[in-house]
Order: structure tokens, then C-alpha cells, then sequence
């Protein structure tokens, strides 16, 4: 899944190298699992662990208006994570600071409010829900499609198809869609249960999504290279993607 902490930045060799601190946090809603990773890059041609480029010096907290500061400590590999309890709210404002070697990191996102979502269906192949977007939110979904019995294997998807916000002059909802789900579903369709995941995401999400692949051919997305991609975590030589969202599981009913 995206904003994953697990993953390892690294740089094609035949780029001129500098080294980054990469940050990669999520704030889910209603959710009080937080993990912030901190880490650095390194060039492809380096053999390294996700422990060879964990920060592990990193002052670290997160703040809101209405919670007060939350202390972050080092777990391993560069995660961090709050020394108390943060219970993420939906519609709440959280500011990340930070400080590695002297240098401040700052970011700062919104927990997206759950929308009304006025139908949920499958269409053509994919699934497809239409909601009713509020104010600095854009919306993503992946399919779930889960075997009765065990019998037949589980499929969730990877990636999103699509991420879609409201623009200016378009009505009052909103279609969101999934990819494509597996063609295996549509040989005994009875034997499964179908939802669909709407992922309510802060708004500068977008503008990563569309950048996300501008710095090809680069291995992994949390690195230096050809192409501008939108970053939301400021700081000297920093980058990553500091994002809230919230989940719904919108059941699929079929006829």
C-alpha cells in the first residue's frame, strides 16, 4: 500500500547522487496507529538495509490545536512513533516538526471528514461509488473481494487507479472508481464478498499521485531524479510525503 514505511529509497547509479532525508508519515482517521519513518537515500550501487539508512537522532513531535504535543520516539529502522497515545480525529489539523543534524523538518495535513456517499456499484468491470466531496479533500477507492469460504483466493488492490477531487464546474458529487478487479471474480462471482474502499485523502495527495512517476526511471518513489514530484515535507535537503486520511468500507451489493 501507498505511504508505506517498509520501503527502501534508493537512486539509479547513473544519476548524479545527493543524499536526502526522506520522510514518509500517514495520520488515518479515526486510527491511533501512527508510524513516521525517517530515513535517507542511497545510490542503487550501495548494498544497504533498511537499518544501513534509518535516522535514528530525529527530534521529532506532532502537534494539534485541539490535542496538544505528541513526543515521537525511535522503535527501530527509522520508525517513530508517539510516546502516548494519538488518537487521529477526522477534520483535525496535525503539524509534524522536526529536527535531524540542525536542520528543522516541517509538514502539516488535515484529517479528511468522511462524505456522504449516495451510490455503490459495479460497473463495466470495475467498482465505481459517487459521493458527495467536502471542502480540501480528493477521494481514491480499491476493490476488496474476499473468498466465502476459503476456497477461492482473496484479492485486494494494490494501487489506485485514480484520484479524483471536485473541480469548479462539476456538480455536487463526484465518481470514484477502482481498477479493473480480477477476471477470476466473474467465473463464480457467488463466492465472494465485494467492497469497496473509499479512501478520503487531504488534498496535496493529488498533486503527488500526479506527479509520483516523473522522476522515472527511478526503482523507488521516495528519491532524487529526472522529474519534479510534488512533496508536502519541507526542509533542507528533506523530502516525502506527510499525509491524513480516512477509510470507508462501503459494501458492494449484487444482483
Amino acid at each position: 500500500m501507498f505511504l508505506s514505511c517498509e520501503q527502501i529509497d534508493v537512486i539509479e547509479s547513473d544519476i548524479p547522487f545527493q543524499e536526502f532525508n526522506v520522510v514518509s508519515g500517514r495520520l488515518i482517521g479515526d486510527s491511533s496507529s501512527v508510524k513516521i519513518s525517517f530515513t535517507k537515500s542511497f545510490p542503487i550501487e550501495l548494498s544497504l538495509t533498511r537499518e544501513d539508512v534509518a535516522l535514528k537522532e530525529v527530534t521529532a513531535y506532532i502537534w494539534s490545536e485541539s490535542q496538544g504535543i505528541f513526543t515521537l520516539k525511535h522503535e527501530k529502522d527509522g520508525i517513530y512513533s508517539p510516546v502516548n497515545t494519538l488518537y487521529v480525529i477526522q477534520g483535525i489539523k496535525y503539524e509534524l516538526f522536526a529536527e535531524y543534524k540542525g536542520e528543522r523538518i516541517y509538514s502539516v495535513t488535515t484529517i479528511p471528514k468522511e462524505p456522504i456517499i449516495t451510490d455503490a456499484k459495479l460497473e463495466s468491470g470495475y467498482l465505481k461509488c459517487v459521493v458527495v466531496p467536502n471542502p480540501k479533500s480528493v477521494y481514491a477507492a480499491k476493490y476488496s473481494i474476499k473468498s466465502l469460504d476459503n476456497n477461492f483466493e482473496s484479492y485486494i488492490d494494490s494501487t489506485f487507479y485514480e484520484v479524483t477531487n471536485k473541480l469548479a464546474d462539476t456538480l455536487s458529487t463526484i465518481e470514484v472508481r477502482t481498477a479493473n478487479i480480477p477476471l477470476a471474480y466473474f467465473e463464480n462471482p457467488e463466492k465472494y464478498k465485494v467492497e469497496l474502499i473509499l479512501f478520503s485523502l487531504d488534498e496535496p495527495y493529488k498533486d503527488y499521485f500526479s506527479t509520483r512517476e516523473n522522476n522515472k526511471p527511478i526503482e523507488n518513489i521516495f528519491s532524487e531524479g529526472g522529474g519534479s514530484v510534488f512533496w508536502n515535507v519541507s526542509g533542507k535537503n528533506t523530502l516525502g510525503l506527510f499525509i491524513g486520511y480516512t477509510k470507508t468500507i462501503v459494501p458492494i451489493e449484487l444482483n
